[in-house]
C-alpha cells in the first residue's frame, strides 16, 4: 500500500502542511527566506504575522528533491502543536536515514516551544489552558 499526502491540508484546526512546490516556494520568497542552494537537505523556520513556518528540503539518494512546510496559526497560543511537531520529528530522526535534518527541525521546534512565554509577552497575550481546545 502506498503512503500519499494530499498537496495541502489540516493536521488540527491550527496546524497546516503542505507539499505544494509553488506555494512553499512563494511563501519563502515573499518572507525573504528562499535557501540560495539546494544541493543538501535543509531546515528553515521563521515567524511571521504570528504564524510559525517550518520548512524541510529534502534531497534522497535517487536524485528527487522535494519541500515541506508546516505552519502553525498563531502559535503563541497553540504550543501543543509546537510540542507535536517536536515529538514527530523526534520519532523520524530515529527511523530515518535524514535524522540529521529531522533532528534540526526538532531543535528547532524545541527552540521556539522554550521561546514562546517571550512571543505571547511580544504579542500582548495571554494564555487560559481553559480555554484551549486541541483537535482529536
Amino acid at each position: 500500500m502506498k503512503a500519499t499526502m494530499d498537496n495541502q491540508q489540516f493536521l488540527t484546526p491550527h496546524l497546516y502542511t503542505t507539499v505544494s512546490e509553488v506555494e512553499i516556494i512563494d511563501c519563502l520568497v515573499d518572507y525573504g527566506y528562499m535557501p540560495k542552494q539546494f544541493d543538501q537537505n535543509q531546515v528553515i523556520s521563521f515567524v511571521k504575522n504570528e504564524n510559525f513556518y517550518l520548512v524541510l528540503f529534502l534531497t534522497k539518494q535517487d536524485g528527487q528533491k522535494g519541500f515541506l512546510m508546516y505552519e502553525i496559526l498563531d502559535f503563541t497560543m497553540h504550543e501543543r502543536e509546537i510540542y507535536l511537531m517536536s515529538c514527530l520529528f523526534k520519532e523520524l530522526a530515529a527511523a530515518n536515514a535524514n535524522n540529521n535534518t529531522y533532528r534540526k527541525a526538532q531543535y528547532k521546534l524545541d527552540e521556539v516551544l522554550c521561546m514562546v512565554p517571550t512571543f505571547r509577552a511580544l504579542y500582548g497575550k495571554t494564555f487560559d489552558p481553559d480555554d484551549y481546545n486541541m483537535a482529536a
